[in-house]
């Protein structure tokens, strides 16, 4: 049966994704959903550039993968966000979710709890996405942060031990 796999990712798709997710996970489709990123021809194009026709990419609203998401294919869906929040607007929706990755949340000024783990990965949390994430993994949801797949995976419970130092 295929999968539904969320990536929250704030680069959304790129070369990682197209050259190192998509084939570990089995991907037959990548799905970026983003509101102003969808709004842009050219900011797709610059995206979608370096993605293989092979994996059916696309760059899509919130409003449209709602509707999107409900339809069956045949293999397995990476889905990215650029958020946590995000997340939340998109889990009932998803059928067959298989696991959450966290991969790359840059700083903002909410940021308080750095997670980042040596080797490129950016992992800045607010209040809020602890909030959320805690509210996904308590609805028996699989949330686990790896930036590539060659490196470590760690879980939620795992990092939550950062945060409650």
């Amino acid at each position: 049966m295929a999968k539904t796999i969320i990536r929250v990712d704030d680069r959304l798709i790129h070369g990682q994704i197209s050259v190192a997710w998509a084939q570990t996970l089995s991907t037959k489709e990548i799905i970026a959903i983003d509101d102003v990123t969808a709004s842009n021809k050219m900011l797709q194009t610059i995206m979608l550039a370096g993605v293989s026709k092979a994996y059916n990419p696309k760059i899509i609203t919130f409003e449209e993968a709602y509707e999107y998401l409900k339809k069956e294919i045949d293999g397995n869906r990476l889905v990215i966000v650029r958020s946590c929040e995000n997340l939340e607007k998109l889990v009932d929706t998803v059928t067959n979710l298989s696991r959450i990755y966290i991969g790359n949340i840059q700083k903002t000024p909410h940021s308080k709890y750095n997670l980042s783990s040596g080797g490129g990965a950016v992992l800045y949390f607010a209040d809020s996405d602890v909030e959320i994430i805690d509210r996904l993994v308590a609805r028996g949801i699989d949330v686990v942060l790896q930036m590539v797949p060659s490196s470590g995976l760690r879980t939620w419970e795992q990092a939550k031990k950062q945060i409650n130092k």
